[in-house]
């Protein structure tokens, strides 16, 4: 773990980045927050401080305000392998563990306090989490293929630890987020390059949003203004989309080309963004 000047890099990096679209909601320069990192990806904000897996290395880090780094949980004695996480609002953290399959309940001092399985069973690979109205969703995609669509979406509720299929005939979901009206969830199938919409009354209805060129969607988040963001793994880039329109606006590129995962601020002021082809996490303010 490595930490370098803001500043510094953020002239270094200034001319390795476009953004693009009539108007774009990104504003340069793109700031280097953290390097060193192995395969960052699922990043949340807990309060001030921004937490974020790193799944080759089988711990959870922690980046301050002030730019200090350190370590939230260190899961290589259990061979847990984290990825999406989730901060929830009675301060806990949920994460997906994909070596073993199960998804890890954390306390806010980083110690595992609850690991659930598929009834006694692994799950294939949980990717991402999110909650809606006190239930979990989590994306647990197999193969990587158009042909075999073995991808699944669970529900949890964690008051019960009841885990149910709610979606399942899917193309490697991946990152996931529920619309800002609550109808529908919006899921990315990696290996259909392409981000889908699904009714959370009626999971079976379901539409294409956006196709990406190339590349994989992975982690996603929406704005208070209800525009998706995308990153782009192995297209090297953040999108944004009108979901209504089912257009793309907008789009950032960064210097590494696989773009996990991104995450807000408190206040919608800055994007974080993890990209694991160099390691690091960026910042770049927003309009």
């Amino acid at each position: 773990m490595r930490m370098m000047n803001k500043y510094f890099i953020a002239l270094a990096v200034f001319f390795l980045f476009s953004c693009k679209g009539p108007t774009t909601r990104f504003i340069p320069p793109l700031i280097l927050e953290a390097d060193g990192l192995s395969f960052p990806e699922g990043p949340v904000f807990a309060g001030k401080e921004l937490l974020f897996s790193n799944c080759y290395g089988m711990w959870i880090g922690r980046l301050y305000e002030n730019g200090r780094l350190d370590t939230f949980a260190d899961l290589s004695s259990m061979n847990f392998k984290p990825n999406g996480l989730y901060w929830s609002d009675n301060h806990e953290l949920w994460a997906c563990e994909y070596n073993q399959g199960r998804i890890i309940r954390f306390n806010d001092r980083g110690e595992v306090i609850q690991v659930l399985d598929n009834n006694g069973q692994r799950f294939s690979r949980p990717n991402d989490i999110t909650f809606h109205k006190g239930l979990i969703y989590f994306t647990d995609p197999k193969s990587y293929s158009k042909e075999v669509r073995d991808g699944k979406i669970y529900v949890l509720d964690p008051m019960t630890n009841e885990i149910n299929l709610f979606a399942d005939n899917l193309a490697f979901p991946n990152g996931l987020s529920v619309t800002p009206d609550g109808t529908r969830l919006i899921v990315c199938e990696s290996a259909e390059n392409r981000v889908v919409a699904l009714s959370l009354q009626n999971p079976d209805i379901r539409e294409i949003i956006v196709t990406l060129p190339g590349g994989d969607p992975d982690g996603i988040e929406f704005d208070s203004k209800g525009i998706l963001y995308i990153a782009h793994f192995g297209g090297g880039k953040v999108y944004t989309a009108d979901i209504e329109k089912k257009t793309l606006l907008d789009s950032l590129e960064l210097p590494g080309i696989r773009v996990t995962n991104l995450v807000f601020n408190h206040d919608e002021s800055e994007l974080f963004i993890t990209e694991a082809e160099q390691n690091k996490i960026f910042s770049i303010r927003l309009k």
